[in-house]
């Protein structure tokens, strides 16, 4: 009986060092940039409602992926939210978005393209802009009696 034993712990401690130990790799949903999102002022003329901001936490121990790119895609990520908190509002789009970074020091930059921080186990990216409401022609604002 004592032998068995030994053969079975024999076997499990093989199998131990033989099988693989690597974790999952992260998967990475693909967000494109929205429609109704500007980076600059667009010509179409707006009212403006107000400030919106989004923030979007992402694993970066995707090895395979460089860190610019995770960050763009994030971006994206950040951007579609920016636009759903501005329909949330009676907004029809976001104008004038950015990326935010802030410091160790406790300033903040912001960037008219992708920029994120990373610890080395999670990318953050923080986006802000306006949302705005297009102005409608006069032509189009009938009124119903």
């Amino acid at each position: 009986m004592c032998k068995i034993i030994k053969n079975i712990q024999m076997f499990l401690m093989m199998i131990s060092l033989v099988s693989c130990a690597t974790l999952p790799e992260p998967e990475h949903e693909v967000h494109k940039f929205p429609k109704n999102a500007y980076i600059k002022i667009p010509d179409k003329e707006f009212e403006k409602l107000g400030l919106v901001r989004a923030k979007v936490n992402f694993p970066t121990l995707h090895w395979d992926a460089p860190l610019q790119r995770l960050c763009q895609n994030y971006f994206n990520k950040a951007t579609k939210q920016l636009i759903s908190l501005a329909k949330k509002n009676g907004g029809d789009a976001v104008v004038d978005v950015k990326s935010v970074v802030f410091f160790m020091d406790g300033t903040s930059q912001t960037y008219s393209k992708a920029e994120c921080a990373d610890d080395g186990l999670e990318g953050q990216n923080l986006a802000r802009g306006v949302a705005v409401r297009w102005k409608r022609p006069e032509n189009l604002k009938k009124t119903v009696k």
